[in-house]
């Protein structure tokens, strides 16, 4: 079941749903805004998951300025906000319609933050411009929505992440 705008509000003065900054809740989530720094993949680099290699990036400061993402291109960012819930409430990310509208998605695959329950992270965004236009990325401009659901029973055991307590963007690891 998702979670309404009500409930949210309940869980977080409960402590069920912790957000770190200015929570803006919305009808059905909290809005999400981009963090200050992306990693650009440098482009033509051979990916091989069974003989891992680092993968070389360029840090991008949006504090400095905006950054151009362009048609087909794809780059890592990170949320402002800093999550965690209980083990009993499971956070998704859903991408705004504008943006939608306009070819960019904020998660390719990546929908369920599986990892929230377990620490407080900033969540990593995988941005992708499928779009004909050129997008503008500024630094803490909301970008989507943090939607929450209630499990049926509590999640248990650990979770094994190479991720765990990530903050920032966060290449992958293999």
């Amino acid at each position: 079941m998702y979670l309404s705008n009500k409930t949210i509000k309940e869980y977080i003065e409960s402590g069920k749903i912790k957000v770190t900054g200015d929570i803006q809740i919305e009808s059905i989530g909290i809005s999400m805004h981009l963090g200050n720094e992306l990693l650009i993949p440098r482009p033509y680099q051979v990916i091989d998951s069974k003989n891992p290699i680092e993968i070389e990036y360029l840090k991008y400061n949006l504090e400095q300025a905006p950054y151009v993402l362009k048609p087909n291109e794809f780059v890592l960012g990170s949320t402002k906000e800093i999550v965690f819930t209980d083990k009993d409430i499971i956070t998704m990310i859903d991408g705004r319609s504008t943006y939608a509208r306009l070819g960019m998605s904020i998660h390719i695959s990546a929908m369920v933050l599986d990892g929230l329950p377990f620490n407080e992270e900033s969540s990593v965004l995988e941005i992708k411009n499928m779009g004909n236009f050129n997008i503008l990325l500024h630094q803490f401009e909301r970008v989507g929505t943090y939607v929450f659901a209630q499990l049926s029973t509590s999640i248990e055991g650990k979770k094994e992440s190479p991720y765990i307590n990530q903050n920032g963007v966060t290449p992958p690891k293999f």
